[in-house]
């Protein structure tokens, strides 16, 4: 049942709307990836933040990277990017598939 789903199962699922075409502003995308680093820097290392952050690599790739990096490192830290997504781009969290799902 969707009750049983991990966040790993619903950033699978919700992948696909995440790196959608602008559905995240580069802003949003940064402060996201600045709270997993600052906040739990098991999660992110700095060197991991700052590849994720690079303007060189389009948003799309960067974004795809971050959730598979993501889904390998686990459940925590799969919820703690679930936590940082309601805090900075609330309309995007409440429409997500996975939400709608349970």
């Amino acid at each position: 049942s969707n009750a049983d789903q991990t966040y790993c199962d619903r950033l699978v699922q919700d992948t696909p709307m995440l790196t959608g075409h602008g559905r995240l502003s580069e802003q949003q995308v940064d402060r996201i990836i600045l709270q997993l680093n600052r906040y739990y820097p098991q999660i992110l290392t700095n060197k991991e933040a700052e590849k994720f952050r690079n303007p060189k690599a389009s948003l799309r790739v960067r974004l795809c990277d971050l959730m598979s990096h993501l889904q390998r490192s686990g459940e925590r830290d799969c919820q703690e990017f679930y936590r940082a997504l309601y805090i900075h781009a609330q309309p995007l969290h409440s429409r997500l598939p996975s939400r709608h799902a349970l």
